[in-house]
């Protein structure tokens, strides 16, 4: 009899490590392409369709469906490629997929880049635009902030009225002066190759002044060569030769999630930047600013990057 029980739990044991990788995750929603058409999913459990939200995470046998000039990419998890749904090949199904040939590194890279963007869909705990104070804001830093960067190039950005002069000042280590520059206008402030150089795993302070609001400060690291190295060759794996099949835009969301999980939050958010240029209504990239910007201290354009990924993602007339 005891003998049987013990088999029973065995089994249940059994059964209910198999339904808890039955509902993992098999893919996240990288882009939603909403002009002149729509996306909606349906998962396994409900029988309705819904609009998805940015980074959704599918299981399998949920659903996703697109009409009209609509277009959504899913991103496997473990680097096992993608798949990009329209109009013509809808409703698709979400099964596991057996991969491509990339190289395992390659997989390797792209399965753990996937693994963090599931984690980083947002439910509304912020404080919506329409509620929030609309009177003119002070200079504030941007970048970098609170952030390691890697060595070489190096800009320093900050937001603020185009009618004030400012000045920005770099402390080294020890406090000390080592360079500045001062009657500035607003634009991104790339720190010269003449200047004292940055020692790798040191941290620096900047400052930015204007007479009229005084000084704010933020500080950053140089990362270690041998953490840029590693950062240097990950990033190889993200690029269209090494992740054949992967859109732009989501290269560029994975480029920047990778980033971010490095603590390179200013190349992060340069990278969003640069890709929200070239793609402006995707939503998926506007949520990934707001994380940059909300784990950086900057809650208020944390606030209204959330806010737009949000209404993105909403319905069109």
């Amino acid at each position: 009899m005891k003998a049987g029980r013990g088999m029973i739990v065995a089994v249940a044991v059994v059964l209910a490590a198999a339904l808890a990788w039955a509902q993992e995750p098999l893919a996240v929603l990288t882009e939603m392409q909403l002009k002149g058409g729509k996306v909606e999913v349906k998962t396994a459990g409900d029988p309705d369709w819904q609009a998805p939200k940015p980074l959704l995470s599918l299981r399998s046998g949920d659903q996703v469906r697109v009409s009209g000039g609509g277009r959504a990419v899913l991103v496997f998890t473990g680097g096992r490629g993608t798949q990009v749904v329209t109009q013509g090949n809808s409703p698709f199904t979400v099964q596991a997929q057996a991969g491509d040939g990339m190289s395992d590194r390659a997989k390797t890279v792209i399965g753990n880049v996937t693994t963090f963007l599931l984690g980083q869909q947002r439910e509304k705990t912020y404080q919506s635009l329409s509620v929030r104070s609309v009177r003119a804001q002070p200079p504030v830093i941007l970048a970098p902030r609170d952030s390691r960067v890697l060595p070489g190039a190096l800009n320093f950005e900050w937001a603020g009225s185009d009618r004030l002069k400012y000045r920005v000042r770099l402390l080294g280590p020890q406090g000390a002066v080592l360079w500045e520059q001062s009657e500035l206008d607003r634009r991104p402030l790339g720190y010269p190759a003449g200047a004292p150089a940055l020692g790798p795993g040191a941290r620096y302070t900047w400052e930015l002044e204007t007479r009229e609001h005084g000084v704010q400060r933020a500080s950053f690291d140089v990362a270690p060569a041998a953490d840029a190295q590693r950062v240097k060759d990950a990033l190889a794996s993200l690029t269209p030769a090494a992740a054949k099949g992967y859109p732009p835009a989501t290269l560029s969301l994975m480029r920047a999630g990778l980033l971010f999980q490095e603590t390179l939050y200013a190349d992060a958010r340069r990278e969003l930047v640069t890709a929200i240029a070239a793609d402006p209504e995707e939503p998926t990239l506007h949520l990934l600013l707001g994380h940059v910007y909300d784990r950086t201290g900057l809650k208020g354009l944390a606030a209204n990057e959330f806010d737009e990924a949000e209404a993105l993602a909403g319905p069109r007339n």
